[in-house]
């Protein structure tokens, strides 16, 4: 669908409404950073200036978020009584702060805002939002954020279920660790949609299963199409897999992405494929996320990541996953070493058995053998050693295994030798295992 189709037909805008969008868009910063900020050091270490919500109530009362807002200067950074973690808010109100603000949900287990209300923030200068979830948002344009002036920094968050087109609007927005799941929006999207001339970076983010419209687009005014950077970021399964971005934005893909469809842009960057999302529950961690299946794309799959832990506050690997939640659910894998091999003459090969079991079924990979042995001839101490393997397809019930070793030197023979036992060519969601101990070999009956 082009953006004059939507335009006429899917977003009829208000003169005082598309005034406001040029306006955004006349201030927008056309430079999109591309790598993940440092941490922000905390306003309260900088100046003391917390304000501590102390009660759930959506009202305008004393200990209130909205309390909080109407007292927040430029510098203050709005934080929950570790009572409240995991609480409710229901908004009576939009949260509407006109200095730039920061707001902390609690990093264990985080606030829901909702709202009865409409729209449930509006920044006029900007801010940061971390360990939020933002659902139940209505309000046209933009249900749950609206960031009007200023930048947007959104953290180990998560939007969901809000319905307006979009979920979040602005012209300068930075998702980290962030998921935008599960919105609907009739507009220029249903995730997110930037301003004409903005941009929008997604670090390790997950933008998926919105409906109504893409999961990113743009909201078309003057001053030509946003900038999409997408670094080691997930856009999927968004206006019935039809549209996960608006194609006619520019992008730019860093790192390894995935994208279930083309709309997003092609690069060497840009994987084209299914990421096997599960759905959007509570994974442990401030906010819910989209866990990846064991046979997930985006596994490992991450390139150049310097984000050290996921949407949960889990840390990343080395190789971390692309998204905003890092696979941790491994196959484990147990392997023993029988204490007993046989060993043949004349050729000297011995076969060492065992067995396997894993803690799901189905995965398939090699058990390699290394068979070492001291031997005496005379004054002399010669080594033996060689190496065997057999590939299996393991369950979750212990399965033997056996594999031949041949000596690469000389003939193992009868008597003590030391075995090691390993798993190779495993899957990336399976945890490597070895075993070893000291065998005996011994001559078969004949």
């Amino acid at each position: 669908m082009s953006n004059s189709t939507w335009r006429a037909g899917r977003w009829s805008l208000a003169p005082t409404l598309m005034a406001a969008l040029i306006a955004v868009a006349a201030c927008a910063d056309d430079t999109s950073t591309t790598a993940p900020r440092s941490a922000r050091v905390s306003r309260a270490a900088l100046d003391g200036n917390v304000i501590l919500v102390t009660n759930a109530s959506g009202a305008n009362v004393p200990g209130s978020l909205q309390a909080a807002i109407n007292m927040a200067d430029g510098t203050s950074v709005i934080r929950f009584d570790s009572t409240l973690a995991g609480d409710t808010i229901t908004l009576e109100a939009p949260l509407e702060p006109f200095p730039y603000i920061t707001i902390e949900g609690p990093a264990d287990k985080g606030i829901t805002l909702t709202t009865t209300a409409g729209r449930i923030i509006r920044l006029r200068q900007g801010g940061t939002l971390r360990n939020l979830t933002l659902t139940g948002g209505s309000e046209h344009p933009a249900g749950a954020i609206w960031a009007m002036e200023g930048s947007l920094l959104l953290e180990n968050s998560t939007v969901t279920n809000n319905f307006a087109y979009p979920a979040i609007h602005g012209h300068d927005m930075r998702l980290v660790n962030s998921t935008v799941s599960g919105n609907w929006g009739s507009g220029p999207a249903a995730g997110i949609s930037v301003a004409s001339a903005g941009s929008l970076t997604l670090i390790n983010s997950t933008v998926a299963h919105n409906d109504g419209g893409p999961g990113i687009g743009w909201a078309v005014t003057p001053g030509g199409p946003p900038l999409v950077t997408l670094r080691n970021s997930i856009v999927a399964h968004n206006e019935g897999g039809s549209r996960n971005c608006e194609p006619s934005m520019s992008f730019a893909h860093l790192g390894m992405n995935i994208s279930s469809n083309s709309t997003c842009g092609a690069s060497a960057s840009m994987l084209i494929a299914n990421p096997q999302l599960m759905a959007l529950a509570n994974n442990g961690g401030p906010t819910p996320t989209h866990a990846l299946s064991h046979l997930s794309p985006a596994l490992d799959a991450a390139v150049n990541c310097n984000v050290a832990v996921d949407q949960r506050y889990v840390a990343r690997g080395t190789s971390c996953d692309i998204g905003a939640f890092e696979f941790t659910d491994f196959t484990v894998v147990t392997l023993t070493i029988d204490a007993s091999a046989t060993t043949e003459a004349p050729n000297g090969r011995a076969t060492v058995a065992g067995t396997v079991k894993c803690s799901r079924n189905g995965d398939a990979f090699d058990v390699a053998v290394d068979l070492s042995q001291q031997q005496k001839v005379g004054k002399n101490t010669t080594t033996v050693g060689g190496s065997g393997g057999i590939g299996i397809t393991c369950t979750m019930s212990a399965q033997p295994w056996s594999a031949v070793v041949t000596p690469t030197t000389g003939a193992f023979a009868a008597g003590n030798a030391s075995a090691t036992a390993r798993t190779t060519d495993v899957p990336v969601w399976t945890t490597p295992a070895t075993a070893s101990r000291t065998v005996k070999l011994v001559r078969p009956r004949r």
